[in-house]
């Protein structure tokens, strides 16, 4: 009987030994698991940051051509509500702006993967996750903003200038330099009365102007997603 009893315990403190070594083992292999997670995801973070900063410097020159360009669709609309002859030479510099197509173009590969990956399930900083949702949803703006630029000038801006306008004499010069000057002249003094052009311009100054916007409200969100990706970097 005391044979067996001691056999028993030893047995049972065995088997107890067994356990605590697949528990610590577990531990350990949990452990190195999170560690290289933590590191991925912190890896990550870092590259997106760059991806952002590099990102904001495009918008930058995005939002400083928009800003131009909306001056320019300005000055058209004074000229056209003064209705004055001697500004039609200024108008003809200034049309070619209007009858261009503009669009956002973003691009975040670092950022797709780390999402698609599901690494943001790691992030700890709410804020971070939440900005990240809003930046998800400024993309699909920006596709519906392109979507619709787009159409404007395909259904409403080119179909005004093939009838109304010799579009060779007012090409932007990038443009200009490969085309052949000739043609049928513009009638400028009529079209300075038009109704159509006052809206072809007016309708085009308010896509810029809600493009100028959603360009800086884009470039804040960028800056705070940097702001909250450092915060979390320095507390994996």
């Amino acid at each position: 009987m005391g044979k067996t009893s001691t056999y028993f315990k030893y047995a049972v403190g065995e088997i107890i030994l067994v356990v605590i070594g697949i528990l610590i083992a577990l531990s350990i292999n949990n452990w190195n698991s999170n560690r290289i997670t933590t590191n991925r995801k912190t890896d990550y973070l870092i590259r997106i940051s760059e991806e952002l900063k590099k990102q904001i410097e495009d918008l930058n020159y995005d939002k400083d051509n928009v800003a131009s360009e909306i001056e320019n669709g300005k000055r058209i609309l004074k000229i056209l509500d003064t209705k004055n002859p001697d500004s039609i030479p200024v108008l003809k510099q200034l049309l070619g702006n209007t009858a261009t197509f503009w669009g956002i173009t973003l691009s975040f590969p670092v950022t797709d993967e780390f999402i698609n990956q599901n690494l943001q399930s790691q992030i700890k900083n709410d804020s971070l996750k939440l900005y990240l949702k809003y930046l998800s949803e400024f993309r699909d703006f920006s596709d519906i903003q392109n979507d619709y630029t787009k159409t404007q000038y395909t259904n409403t801006i080119e179909p005004f200038f093939v009838k109304n306008i010799n579009y060779s004499e007012i090409a932007v010069d990038h443009y200009k330099d490969g085309l052949i000057q000739g043609g049928p002249k513009t009638d400028y003094n009529n079209l300075i009365s038009s109704m159509e052009l006052w809206n072809v311009a007016t309708f085009k100054l308010e896509t810029l102007n809600t493009g100028e916007y959603y360009l800086k409200s884009l470039n804040l969100l960028l800056e705070k997603l940097i702001t909250q990706i450092e915060k979390e970097i320095n507390n994996p």
